[in-house]
This record gives C-alpha cells, sequence and structure tokens, in this order.
C-alpha cells in the first residue's frame, strides 16, 4: 500500500513538472503498446506515400530490468527532483536486497543484489523509464524514437547516403549512452528495416557494438 502511494505521488511530481519525454510509451497513463503503434505507423505511411525511404532500426537492452547501476538510478532520481526523505525511502526500497535460487527443492544461498529495478513491483517500471528518459536526446533531431519500456525504434527518413552515415551516427550515440550508464545492447535482438514504396532501396549495413544488424 505504502510503493501504490508513493508511486502516486511520483506520478504526480513528473506530471506537473513534465519530466518525461513523449518518446516513451510504457508504463505511463494515457499511454500503451496501441498509441506507440498509432503515432509510428503515421510516420512510416505518411513518409512512405510521399515515396520516401525509411530505415528502421529495432533495438533491444540486454536483461534492461537487471542491469540498472542503484547508485546512477539514485543520482537520476536526484536530479529529478526526488530528494531528502522521499530519495531516502528510495534508496531502502531499492538497495540491500537478496535473492536465491531453488532447484529440485533445494535452495541456494542468499546473495546480494547489485544492481536492477525490482520486477513486479509496482515502482520499479516508473523509476526505470526516468532512468533511461534521456536517452531519446542524444540522436539526431530529425531521427525519431519510440521506446515502449526498454524496447525501441529508430527510425529516420533516409534519401541518400548522407542520411544513413546520421542514422549509424545515432547509433555510435546510443552505445555511448550505454556505456555511460552501465547499460548494454543485445545486436543480435537487434534488426533493421527499411520501408519504401521503391523496387529497389538504398542498403546500408548498419553496426551497433561491432555486429552488422540483419
Amino acid at each position: 500500500m505504502l510503493e501504490h502511494i508513493y508511486c502516486s505521488h511520483l506520478h504526480c511530481h513528473i506530471d506537473t513538472n513534465n519530466i518525461l519525454g513523449e518518446a516513451n510509451h510504457g508504463f505511463r497513463a494515457k499511454h500503451s503498446t496501441e498509441t506507440q503503434l498509432l503515432v509510428t505507423s503515421h510516420d512510416l505511411l505518411k513518409h512512405i506515400d510521399q515515396g520516401k525511404q525509411v530505415d528502421v532500426l529495432i533495438l533491444d537492452f540486454s536483461k534492461a530490468f537487471d542491469t540498472v547501476p542503484l547508485r546512477r538510478l539514485l543520482g537520476k532520481l536526484e536530479h529529478y527532483g526526488v530528494r531528502d526523505n522521499l530519495l531516502r525511502w528510495c534508496e531502502s526500497f531499492l538497495v540491500g536486497r537478496f535473492q536465491s535460487v531453488p532447484v529440485d527443492g533445494v535452495k541456494s544461498a542468499d546473495e546480494s543484489v547489485l544492481s536492477g529495478v525490482p520486477q513486479g513491483t509496482v515502482l520499479g517500471p516508473l523509476v526505470f523509464l526516468l532512468y533511461i528518459n534521456n536517452l531519446p536526446s542524444r540522436v539526431n533531431i530529425d531521427t525519431r524514437c519510440r521506446l515502449f519500456a526498454h524496447d525501441f525504434l529508430l527510425y529516420r527518413i533516409t534519401d541518400g547516403l548522407e542520411d544513413q552515415v546520421q542514422l549509424q551516427s545515432d547509433l555510435r550515440e546510443l552505445e555511448q549512452w550505454a556505456a555511460d550508464w552501465g547499460m548494454q545492447f543485445n545486436p543480435s535482438k537487434c534488426h533493421v528495416l527499411s520501408a519504401n514504396k521503391r523496387s529497389h532501396h538504398h542498403q546500408y549495413f548498419y553496426d551497433l557494438c561491432g555486429v552488422v544488424l540483419k
């Protein structure tokens, strides 16, 4: 019950100060997979009808909720105005957790959880959104970023090589963001889609973390 109360006040603080960007549609009121789909489909179909090519990068973090560094997360919460007793309460909620694994009726010893937001909680998804909130700001203004929790799309009109080089540069920026904030991409689950009406499209081999995306 206390977690619900805390989360309600945090939502109010976030909405009042317009903290969360519009790119993320996960775990938010009046946002859903449907709103993300509508916005993205509108963009893609509009550009395709104009005869444009749009290169879409489908990206995925590796164990996103489990790898968030807790101290950096608390630093971001403080940056967004969660301070004093509210910050200390959130710290006590996140830090000092233990986990064990049962196998065939035998339970392992408890081990400290050194990173990650607890899944299955009310508060965990919301603080994760705050942690990745500044991610879209790292890409070019003409490159669109659409997120649902930790899964997201990156797309841009690519009428030629210059646009594709810029999109690759945006990927480099995301790699750097992940390195700066203790996250990792899973390039084996990342893909490229070229959307257009043309019989031939401008092909480009995008790479992420040293892996050419399929």
